[in-house]
């Protein structure tokens, strides 16, 4: 049996709830290891912004899951996705053909740790540009200017 590497994203509706969203996920992460592939990486980005909205919605709970297996199994995983009304949109990717596990799972978890520290290093820089414009705007409240 061929084996390929796929990613799947989905975003959920910002109201589901979080037992739902894990149910959805544990559902997709049980039909996986049922049908012989493995799960290597699965992330919950959190609720975002969506680039423009989806089914009158602006914000969405985006899930990440990386996995290997057979060709047939994305259909039924997407058959799955496309019942569940509380998702707007789904997406999957065949990111390499006829892989290996163990080294495609040691790739999956390099690419996550990187990801991991870009999104560690773009809220750290969130929160230091927030607490930036809090210091401006007592400034202007005061109406005195700090000197550096």
């Amino acid at each position: 049996m061929t084996l390929n590497e796929y990613e799947t994203i989905y975003i959920a509706r910002p109201d589901m709830t979080d037992d739902l969203t894990s149910r959805l996920t544990a559902r997709i992460l049980s039909l996986v290891t049922e049908s012989g592939g493995a799960v290597l990486v699965t992330e919950d980005w959190g609720r975002r912004k969506l680039a423009y909205p989806i089914k009158k919605q602006l914000r969405g709970q985006y899930i990440y899951v990386n996995y290997v297996s057979a060709a047939k199994l994305v259909h039924e995983i997407e058959r799955v996705l496309g019942i569940e009304d509380n998702l707007l949109r789904y997406l999957t990717v065949r990111l390499g053909e006829n892989v290996d596990i163990e080294s495609t799972r040691q790739v999956a978890e390099e690419r996550r740790r990187h990801r991991t520290e870009r999104m560690a290093a773009q809220r750290a820089e969130e929160e230091a540009e927030a607490r930036y414009r809090e210091a401006e705007e007592i400034e202007d409240e005061v109406g005195v200017e700090v000197e550096d």
